[in-house]
């Protein structure tokens, strides 16, 4: 078994979060804005899917290309249900991720370290309806630039087959993007993000294969928030914002329909620990959650040096964030 690792982006895209979030939210009482914060876009939820646990057990380059469509209709409150007073929000990503992995000669014990580094390009797409507040987006611009290490552990073997390969990674979202203060919608997060990670499969029955990827995310200060209407914080000015911690996981399971052809069931989950900050303040109920489940199917070439991933997500139990009715991703990874 030979299968390659992506950390991605990675928009959620969201890159992956749903790649984006709202940067404001008005009050129902006036024309300022009080700044609401959002996760950081660049996280991999459902990214990777099918034998997220392998990448690979020979040195030297893999290319990735990622292709992610999301279209958010609607946009959610702290309780789930759609906020006020946006009339006919809707927002719509395209992203292309590229993203270069090199792994390094395995050590004497069979370990593998690797780098890697995910560049998006990402268009952004908002429209609103006549009767609530306009929100601006900034187009197409190139994303933030994730850069990361990891360590991919030696396949547990068994009767001559791998039962278990896992994997360690850490992973940095840089503020390199598109970012303009004036806009709502941004292609980068203007902040430092964290996110170390852990990636499995397990094989516990001939042709079915369970995967699953848990992240941790920790999340630095935005010393200059976006928005095209002025903001305000306790009638003063909005210095610095900062999203919360959170954890999220990505989920799968396939079946081996025929040799080199899987089909399945992909997933993922997102749940904010802490509330997001303004100006060193906690904001109040601001905690994102979303799940997203679909089908997906998996192809490998006969040498195993090209490898095909579609998957699909409809988003439900949603807080704090746009609502993905779909979300699709085309991901294929070579080894040179």
């Amino acid at each position: 078994m030979r299968e390659y690792k992506s950390n991605f982006i990675k928009a959620d895209a969201l890159f992956s979060k749903t790649l984006l979030s709202l940067a404001v939210v008005y009050s129902a009482n006036t024309l300022a804005a009080n700044p609401s914060v959002s996760l950081p876009k660049g996280t991999s939820l459902g990214s990777t899917s099918f034998f997220d646990g392998f990448s690979g057990d020979s040195s030297g380059l893999t290319y990735l290309l990622y292709i992610q469509r999301e279209n958010g209709t609607s946009l959610k409150n702290n309780k789930g249900k759609n906020a006020a007073p946006f009339d006919s929000p809707n927002l719509d990503v395209t992203v292309e991720i590229n993203q270069f992995d090199y792994k390094f000669e395995p050590t004497k014990s069979g370990d593998i370290y690797g780098i890697s580094a995910f560049l998006p390009i990402v268009s952004l797409d908002s429209s609103f309806g006549d009767k609530g507040p306009q929100l601006k987006d900034n187009g197409t611009g190139l994303g933030d630039l994730t850069l990361g290490g990891y360590i991919q552990f030696l396949p547990t073997i068994k009767d001559g087959h791998p039962v278990f390969s896992h994997r360690l990674a850490v992973d940095f979202i840089l503020p390199t993007g598109e970012y303009d203060v004036t806009k709502d919608f941004n292609q980068s997060n203007n902040y430092l993000t964290v996110i170390p990670n852990w990636s499995f499969t397990i094989l516990p029955a001939p042709r079915v294969e369970v995967s699953g990827r848990i992240n941790y995310l920790y999340n630095f200060e935005n010393s200059e928030p976006a928005g095209s209407s002025p903001m305000d914080w306790n009638g003063g000015t909005v210095n610095d914002t900062q999203a919360g911690q959170a954890f999220y996981m990505n989920f799968a399971t396939s079946y081996e329909i025929y040799p080199g052809f899987r089909a399945g069931i992909n997933g993922y989950y997102l749940k904010q620990l802490t509330d997001d900050k303004v100006n060193g303040d906690t904001l109040a109920d601001s905690k994102e959650e979303v799940l997203g489940l679909g089908p997906g199917v998996f192809w490998s070439s006969k040498d195993q040096s090209t490898n095909v991933w579609v998957n699909t997500y409809s988003e439900s139990m949603v807080e704090n964030r746009f609502r993905n009715e779909l979300k699709l991703q085309f991901r294929i990874a070579h080894k040179f």
